[in-house]
């Protein structure tokens, strides 16, 4: 019925606070009070965590209790009570996952049992291979496992330190960018060179005959929260680290390309070995390493299987509804699955709002008779839109309800965007979102990828056509659109269609470098008045900077 990650209402990225806006978004979505809540399901195990040997100098924000230490007073203001626990007893209780009045209770599941039953159980698969792979939860950072009958059963785990999100994060941070927030610039970055440290990397990574890896441990810091997440070791061989003001050289390129070539790598092997262990046709990823399009695609590519689902929302924001969903499932005896085409499960708001935000924000908007018609004219125009409709989507990626929009075939549309609109480094790439029933006209591979989580190559003579959204080396994160999962959507790129011939549309979140997409009216007015776009279509209405 409703998810949401905190950071879109409170306005800050990945916001590791108590999502309170989140929860009464929820529970106001479905009608219920906190009273009404019959199970909390947490995303961590910090019991598990606090007795484990990779316990960390400075664990306070890794094993997630300081959610607890403050609970009670957001808890029982939610409850609108008491539940029958003194507050000094709270936190004891809690922190053993203790039960906390009948009928409500709060349960800790297994990080990557999170992922693994959000992969599986919003799938359209009956039995699948489950793969998650993330920087770590409690001891695990990779988990391999098989689902049938409606149960999830774990094949084997691969223990932290020894961890793919962990090192990806460690060169995000020694290229200058912001480790757990960059690392989708490490893979545009890494097609502008070819991977030269490939066989360096792969002394690093060393992928072992049952299907994991070991990481040589004498590169890297991060597994003791040093300020630094590699070793002097690293910067002695690679050189010295990017600072976030210093230009990008080949060097830089030439470590970003041979750090992706290694994960794709390790992915294919993980996936392989699963594929033989479970001899399952049907694959289903979660965790934040599966957010890397560019290795998702090697994976299909390179393995057997023959169908995949990836979770849209597949880092930790995704990691909470895979938790309600273990509980349902595997601890509260099965129920209703929820197999999801689309990931629009956040806020949407009525006429009312919408004026309101109008009021607010002192503006005028048009009511064109045709929303779509009027954006699409726009769009072919070479305009640059915002594009507000309907339920705001879950997972970090733009699918067309909180999307900017702009015409695919524009030469200079990329560099006008990454400088105007989103204010992010000139080298970062856009999207496509195609109409599914012409992926195969313009990409290698015709097959459905609704999330934007698999990169295609372009088809011959295909780039010419649309060079606002083909990376460097001639591939692109596709998003196809489906006419009945995706009705809004799929409208304006048929209609700017009609109008160009051209069943595209250039997609780019809604919201600039450092901010969380837009959720709400004003926060879209917002971001639409304080950047170079060109109009917004919010709900019905248009507005304008004409003159």
């Amino acid at each position: 019925m409703a998810a949401a990650a905190d950071e879109r209402f409170n306005r800050v990225k990945h916001s590791d606070g108590f999502p309170e806006h989140a929860i009464r978004f929820c529970l106001d979505r479905a009608g219920i009070g906190m009273a009404d809540v019959d199970v909390v399901a947490f995303f961590w195990n910090p019991a598990i965590h606090v007795r484990s040997h990779n316990r960390r100098r400075a664990a306070r924000f890794r094993h997630h209790s300081e959610f607890f230490w403050n609970v009670p007073s957001w808890i029982f203001h939610l409850a609108g009570g008491d539940w029958g626990v003194r507050r000094d007893e709270y936190s004891e209780q809690v922190f053993h996952g203790a039960g906390i009045g009948a009928p409500r209770r709060i349960v800790y599941v297994t990080h990557h049992l999170c992922h693994c039953a959000a992969a599986f159980y919003c799938s359209p698969f009956d039995e699948a291979a489950i793969l998650t792979v993330d920087g770590y939860g409690e001891n695990a950072s990779a988990v391999m496992a098989h689902a049938r009958d409606g149960r999830i059963e774990v094949l084997r785990e691969i223990s932290f330190p020894h961890s793919l999100g962990s090192f990806y994060a460690a060169i995000t941070q020694y290229l200058g960018f912001r480790a757990n927030n960059g690392e989708g610039k490490i893979m545009a970055l890494a097609a502008y060179d070819e991977p030269t440290y490939a066989d360096d990397f792969r002394e690093i990574i060393r992928l072992t005959p049952d299907g994991g890896f070991e990481m040589d441990l004498t590169w890297f810091d991060y597994y003791r929260e040093a300020p630094r997440r590699y070793t002097r070791k690293f910067v002695d061989r690679f050189g010295p680290e990017r600072r976030r003001d210093e230009p990008l050289d080949a060097r830089h390129f030439r470590i970003a390309a041979s750090a992706q070539l290694v994960l794709e790598e390790a992915m294919v092997h993980m996936a392989q070995h699963l594929h033989r262990e479970t001899g399952c046709p049907n694959l289903t990823m979660s965790g934040g390493v599966l957010l890397n399009s560019v290795a998702n695609e090697r994976v299909m590519q390179e393995t057997p299987f023959e169908e995949a689902f990836i979770f849209p929302a597949a880092g930790d924001a995704g990691s909470s509804l895979g938790a309600a969903l273990y509980v349902q499932h595997m601890i509260e005896g099965g129920g209703e699955r929820h197999r999801i085409v689309n990931d629009f499960f956040g806020p949407e708001y009525d006429d009312e709002a919408l004026r309101k935000a109008f009021v607010l924000a002192g503006v005028e908007p048009e009511k064109p008779d045709d929303i779509f018609e009027a954006a699409a004219d726009l769009l072919a125009a070479g305009n640059i839109v915002g594009w507000f409709q309907g339920r705001m989507e879950y997972g970090p990626r733009a699918l067309g309800a909180r999307s900017i929009l702009a015409d695919p075939r524009g030469a200079d549309t990329k560099d006008r965007l990454n400088a105007r609109v989103k204010r992010r480094e000139p080298f970062r790439p856009f999207a496509p979102a195609v109409l599914v029933e012409h992926c195969g006209d313009y990409f290698d591979n015709p097959a459905p990828t609704p999330f934007m989580l698999r990169v295609y190559g372009t088809r011959e003579g295909a780039c010419d056509d649309i060079p606002a959204v083909v990376h460097v080396d001639g591939s692109a994160r596709v998003q196809t659109v489906d006419r009945e999962a995706n009705p809004l959507f799929y409208r304006v790129i048929e209609a700017f269609g009609r109008r160009s011939g051209m069943p595209m549309v250039l997609n780019t979140s809604f919201n600039i470098r450092g901010e969380p997409i837009v959720c709400s009216p004003e926060d879209a007015m917002r971001c639409f008045f304080g950047t170079d776009m060109d109009a917004l279509a919010i709900g019905p209405y248009l507005i304008t900077k004409r003159g």
